[in-house]
């Protein structure tokens, strides 16, 4: 049996989690808890991106689209709707 490969994307908006002004987006590879929940493996990140988009006082609506940009300029796919969390936003992505 192979195991279901899951990615998300997570867009950086803390400023307080970013090592630069501006707002970053990071695709990692997923695993299943045994909840049958997705979480992060961690590890090398799949694709790195930093928006044009100050994470001071920017505005998340216009760096969710600049990275849905960028995640396809890149060979990724959004699949969903963008969800809140602590750090900013996640959406899961797929391999174009």
């Amino acid at each position: 049996m192979t195991a279901a490969t899951h990615f998300t994307a997570w867009l950086t908006t803390a400023t307080s989690a970013l090592d630069q002004a501006n707002i970053d987006i990071v695709v990692l590879e997923d695993e299943q808890n045994g909840d049958n929940d997705w979480t992060s493996k961690g590890g090398p990140a799949l694709f790195t991106a930093i928006t044009n988009v100050p994470a001071e006082g920017g505005d998340h609506d216009k760096a969710q689209n600049e990275a849905a940009d960028l995640l396809a300029d890149a060979g990724w796919t959004t699949v969903g709707s963008w969800d809140a969390v602590d750090s900013g936003y996640i959406v899961t992505v797929e391999r174009a």
